[in-house]
């Protein structure tokens, strides 16, 4: 896409900048803002411009100064977790720059809370609206003040998994309340913060910060553990009855029975429209207690909870017609049904997302996938484990196909570990979804070529697709795919020569998933290298019959390649971190891009 946008510069030469902006905003992947920063300095002048974030690794540090004086209009820096420096002389060093419009930091999974470097960046950014300081294994008491004290403007604020291991039990209130009391009373503008598995939701701490927390909004608990106190969760939401949205994920292996106390203290937030709950044992007297108060539910996420009857459920569902997400995985109900989503969908006019995964007695088919498609017109992502496929036991005519409804608003969807599904079942999904853009087939070992290569038919939009560990085997693609960006073949026995067939069709990819695709050779990757052009990522991790030499050819033969997972012969040494500074493509040991889904 780059390329015919490059070429087409020329007709236009005199646009306003800001139409440029518009038309570069609207590329599909924003590194091909790379590719047209070469074309010429007007190109990069707004490239460096439309650059927002900016992600901080070990390889980063010695280009940085150069980085945040060409992206002047960075709002969001991340130190990702892998950062083995100074952290303390990287936030005094970006506090130096001549950035002026920073409004959110990230620095999470630290030893210890850098408080040095963090009073030097709040005197350069004390309007900072977002911190993400989670995963902080050492805490202080005066780091607590600090981030009172530093950022008075914070609007969403992280502290996840913060533990205070030089503390006693016994001396913890009388040591960190005077410091909680004063972080929370610097922070007024607070509305959004995170507390799960965290010293601040146990004791009196919960309560102190919530009381003083008086703009707060958006309260997440998740990952408590399961001995906590309800009564002091249904005191917290008794403070803060304008709660819009309210997370509590138990971290215990059974579910946690909700006390009336909680109940009836999450019946007085009239104003909730996000509730998520995590491995609890609910009742129908929540449910219908949520109806009839008339919460403004916009999302219900249930995953794992338990103890409620599909009447309880039903009466809720029928009062939540704004309801726009719902995550029903791994539910269990009272007593097993079939197919009650045919039902259900028919009180979710604006449902956008859904979630049915892993329901242990929800018996979750195609009747399901089509009811959703027919009576929730605006429905764009769908995540389903399909346990049966009643309409494909047998062979499918046109006209079956004719008959189903046809929603043009689903954009993604997942049917990860539907080992029910089949060719035909398939096949009949994708009739009913022209407009897919993303589709997640992996592990469903019922499937085979036939079935993924009629999805990219039938979906001329498919920009991503995931057959791995899927009963697909050689997936020869002898036809042009140009939308496909994004593959995943993880696990399959492929050939070389069905490798360069998919590198020649799909000429555009610049995602490529190979791990464990024992029978590919040099020969196949060297033809993926050459046939696309704008291959950004490719992981070939567990790939046994591709050398190591193959790695530094790669990053030398493909300008475009950014991040790649060697094959196991590889090891890393100095000269390849070289070509990793120089060339710009990091070597990583584990792939985590193909996760999306």
């Amino acid at each position: 896409m780059a390329s015919s946008f490059c070429s087409s510069s020329s007709l236009s030469p005199h646009l306003l900048d800001e139409c440029w902006e518009t038309v570069l905003k609207r590329l599909d992947d924003p590194l091909d803002h790379e590719t047209l920063s070469l074309v010429s300095r007007k190109f990069l002048s707004l490239t460096n411009g439309l650059r927002t974030s900016l992600n901080v690794t070990d390889r980063l540090i010695p280009l940085l100064p150069a980085l945040l004086r060409r992206f002047p209009n960075l709002t969001s820096i991340t130190v990702t977790p892998s950062f083995t420096g100074d952290l303390n002389a990287l936030l005094t060093q970006i506090a130096s720059s001549d950035l002026s419009s920073l409004h959110s930091l990230s620095f999470s999974q630290r030893p210890t809370f850098p408080s040095t470097g963090l009073r030097d960046f709040a005197l350069k950014f004390p309007t900072l609206k977002s911190l993400d300081c989670s995963r902080i294994r050492k805490v202080a008491p005066t780091d607590l003040e600090l981030i009172g004290t530093c950022f008075p403007n914070l609007e969403e604020l992280d502290l996840t998994l913060w533990e205070a291991r030089d503390q006693l039990d016994e001396n913890m209130e009388a040591v960190f309340a005077g410091p909680v009391e004063a972080m929370a009373s610097g922070l007024q503008k607070l509305r959004k913060v995170s507390l799960g598995l965290s010293f601040l939701v146990r004791g009196p701490f919960l309560l102190i910060f919530c009381r003083k927390c008086e703009s707060l909004e958006e309260l997440s608990l998740g990952y408590l553990p399961d001995d906590l106190d309800q009564n002091a969760i249904a005191d917290v939401i008794r403070l803060r009855p304008g709660l819009r949205s309210l997370t509590v994920d138990i971290l215990g292996s059974e579910n946690w029975l909700m006390s009336s106390v909680l109940i009836h203290a999450l019946l007085s937030l009239k104003s909730l429209t996000c509730l998520n709950l995590s491995k609890m044992a609910l009742s129908d007297v929540l449910f219908c207690g949520l109806a009839d108060a008339g919460v403004p539910l916009r999302e219900l996420n249930l995953r794992d909870c338990s103890g409620f009857s599909k009447s309880g459920l039903s009466y809720l569902l029928s009062k939540c017609n704004l309801l726009q997400n719902l995550d029903l995985g791994s539910v269990e109900l009272t007593v097993p049904l079939e197919d009650p989503f045919v039902e259900w969908s028919l009180f979710l006019p604006n449902l956008i997302s859904l979630t049915l995964g892993h329901c242990g007695n929800l018996n979750v088919t195609e009747l399901t996938f089509f009811a959703v498609v027919q009576n929730c017109p605006l429905i764009t992502k769908i995540s389903m484990l399909i346990s049966e496929c009643p309409l494909s036991t047998k062979e499918v005519d046109e006209g079956s196909l004719m008959s189903l409804p046809v929603n043009c608003h689903v954009k993604i969807l997942s049917l990860i570990c539907s080992d029910a599904l089949n060719d035909e079942s398939v096949k009949m999904i994708a009739s009913v979804c022209p407009n897919l853009e993303e589709i997640d087939l992996s592990l469903c070992g019922g499937i085979t070529d036939r079935a993924a290569l009629e999805v990219l038919k039938m979906c001329p939009k498919i920009r991503s697709l995931d057959v791995g560990y899927s009963g697909v085997a050689e997936f020869v693609v002898d036809f042009q795919v140009p939308a496909l960006f994004r593959l995943n073949l993880s696990g399959l026995e492929i050939s070389d020569e069905t490798l360069s067939a998919i590198s020649k069709n799909c000429c555009w990819l610049k995602y490529l998933n190979l791990e464990s695709c024992n029978e590919i050779t040099d020969k196949g990757v060297k033809k993926v290298v050459e046939n696309c052009k704008q291959l950004r990522m490719m992981d070939l991790m567990s790939c046994e019959k591709v050398s190591a030499d193959v790695v530094s050819w790669m990053v030398l033969a493909s300008p475009s390649l950014r991040m790649l997972g060697p094959p196991p012969s590889f090891h890393l040494t100095d000269s390849h971190a070289e070509l990793d500074l120089h060339y710009g493509c990091h070597l990583y040991s584990r792939m985590l891009f193909f996760r999306r889904i």
